[in-house]
C-alpha cells in the first residue's frame, strides 16, 4: 500500500514540534525558564536561538493563515483596522505609569487614575490583553505582564510607539489618497503625513517646530539600536570596514555622535566628525558626553543638502540616512558631496537591503514590506534592494564606484561601500537643487 504525501499543514505540525524542542533543550540545558508572559521574563529571547525560533515563527505564520481560509483571510481577520487601539491607548494614556510593576487594580480605580472613561477604560484594555499587553487575573482586575511593563518609564518604547501610531499609522491611511492628489509625487512634502496634520512642511521640517516630535523621533532611533538585528550594527561596522585604514571619516546626519564615538572607541587612529544640522549638534555638544575622545571625536553644524565643506576626507559615511528620502532628494544629497571628493575616497552607507524576492518567508517578508510603505506614508521614501542602491549612486554619478556590500549574521543592516573613481569620463556635473 503506497504511503500517503505528508500534507502542507501536517508538515508544517512538524517543524514546529521538531524547533520547540530545539529551544525547550536549550532553555533546559542552561537552566533558564521557558518562554513565557510573566512579568519578570526578559524583554527578547536569546539569541542563540535564533535559528529555530524563525523557523517556529514562519511556520506558525503560514499554519495559522491556511486554518483561517481565504475568506478570513481576504476580510483581514482578526480586524486589523483597530488591532492597535488598545497599545496607542496604553500609551496616550500613561496605563503603564499609573500601575505599579506588582500592583493589582480593579479597572476602575486605573480608569480613574489615568481620567478615563470607566467602561472606555475596560474596553480597550480587554483588547490590549488579547494580544497579551497586560493581564487581567481575576473578573474587573488589572496588572502588568512582561509586555507592559516595557511601557513604563523611562523607558524609550512609548516614544517608538507614538512616532508608529500617532504619526505613521494615521499617515499610512491617507497614502492612496496623497498619491491620487499629487499624481504619485516623491516630494517628501506631498504624503499621507501632510494630509493628516493640513500642512505643507514635511515630516522632518515639521519637528523643528514641533520639540516633542523631534525629542520621540531621536529617542526611536535610540530605541532601534537596542533592537535585535539594529543593535548589532555597532559591531557589524567596525567588522565590515577597517576603520583604521582611513585618517578622517565625515559621518553626515550623524545626530548626537555615539555611532561616532563607537568606531573611535574601537580604533587607534581614526579621526571622525560627526556632522548634522545646528540644533542638533548643539544639543549633541550640550550633553557633555565623549569628552575624553575630543581629540578624535568633533561635531559640526552642516545641511546635508548643502555642498559638503569637509573636502579631502578619507571616508563618508551616511548611516540610515538615504531610506528616509525619495531617490530624487537621496541623489542630490550624494551631489553635494562630489565637489569634496578625492580620488579613492570611500563613500559608506549603512542600510537596510530587501533581499531577493523569494528568499524569505512570507512571514518575514511582511515586515519588510510594511517598513517599506510606512517610510512612504511618512517621508515619500522606500527601503531599496541592493541592485537600487547600486542603481541610486550611479545615477546620481558613475563616478561612484560600486566597491561591496556585506551584511553580518544576526544583522538586519548592510554596510555598502562605493569609492570615488574620477577616472571614469562623465558629460558634464549636475550641479545640487535647492
Amino acid at each position: 500500500m503506497a504511503t500517503s504525501k505528508p500534507t502542507r499543514i501536517a508538515l508544517l505540525s512538524t517543524i514546529i514540534q521538531k524547533n520547540i524542542e530545539i529551544i525547550d533543550a536549550y532553555f533546559d540545558s542552561n537552566g533558564l525558564p521557558s518562554p513565557s508572559f510573566d512579568q519578570d521574563y526578559p524583554s527578547d529571547l536569546a539569541p542563540e536561538i535564533h535559528g529555530a525560533r524563525n523557523a517556529v515563527l514562519e511556520a506558525t505564520d503560514e499554519l495559522s493563515d491556511l486554518m483561517l481560509g481565504p475568506r478570513q483571510i481576504a476580510e483581514c481577520h482578526p480586524p486589523q483596522h483597530t488591532s492597535l487601539v488598545g497599545i496607542q491607548a496604553i500609551n496616550r494614556w500613561n496605563v503603564a505609569d499609573n500601575l505599579e510593576e506588582n500592583e493589582e487594580a480593579t479597572f476602575s480605580e486605573v480608569s480613574r487614575r489615568c481620567g478615563v472613561h470607566e467602561d472606555i477604560f475596560k474596553r480597550v484594555m480587554r483588547q490590549a490583553i488579547s494580544k497579551h499587553i497586560f493581564k487581567e487575573p481575576r473578573d474587573g482586575v488589572i496588572a502588568h505582564n512582561a509586555a507592559s511593563k516595557l511601557f513604563r518609564s523611562p523607558g524609550l518604547l512609548p516614544d517608538y510607539i507614538s512616532v508608529a501610531l500617532d504619526d505613521v499609522w494615521p499617515s499610512a491611511t491617507r497614502m492612496l489618497d496623497a498619491w491620487g492628489k499629487w499624481d504619485f509625487s516623491q516630494d517628501p512634502d506631498k504624503t499621507g503625513f501632510n494630509l493628516v496634520e493640513n500642512t505643507t512642511s514635511s515630516y522632518f521640517q515639521s519637528m523643528r517646530s514641533n520639540e516633542k516630535r523631534r525629542k520621540a523621533f531621536s529617542n526611536v532611533m535610540s530605541y532601534m539600536q537596542s533592537r535585535p538585528g539594529f543593535g548589532s550594527g555597532y559591531s557589524h561596522m567596525i567588522s565590515a570596514f577597517d576603520w583604521n585604514s582611513v585618517s578622517k571619516v565625515i559621518d553626515i546626519g550623524g545626530g548626537l555622535g555615539d555611532t561616532g564615538a563607537y568606531i573611535v572607541q574601537n580604533t587607534s587612529k581614526t579621526h571622525y566628525v560627526v556632522q548634522d544640522l545646528p540644533d542638533v549638534i548643539e544639543e549633541a555638544i550640550g550633553r557633555g558626553m565623549y569628552t575624553e575622545l575630543a581629540d578624535r571625536l568633533t561635531f559640526m553644524g552642516h545641511d546635508f543638502f548643502q555642498p559638503q565643506p569637509m573636502q579631502n576626507a578619507d571616508a563618508y559615511f551616511l548611516r540610515w540616512i538615504l531610506h528616509d528620502w525619495s531617490d530624487p532628494q537621496a541623489m542630490n544629497i550624494l551631489r553635494c558631496l562630489i565637489p569634496a571628493l578625492k580620488p579613492g575616497a570611500h563613500v559608506i552607507i549603512q542600510e537596510f537591503v530587501i533581499p531577493p524576492r523569494g528568499t524569505l518567508s512570507f512571514y518575514h517578508e511582511k515586515s519588510i514590506r510594511c517598513m517599506d510603505l510606512a517610510m512612504a506614508a511618512t517621508f515619500n521614501s522606500k527601503e531599496r534592494d541592493i541592485e537600487a542602491w547600486i542603481h541610486l549612486f550611479q545615477s546620481t554619478d558613475p563616478r561612484f564606484k560600486f566597491a561591496e556590500s556585506n551584511i553580518a549574521n544576526g544583522s538586519n543592516m548592510a554596510i555598502i561601500r562605493f569609492t570615488w573613481d574620477d577616472s571614469i569620463s562623465v558629460t558634464g556635473e549636475p550641479a545640487p537643487t535647492t
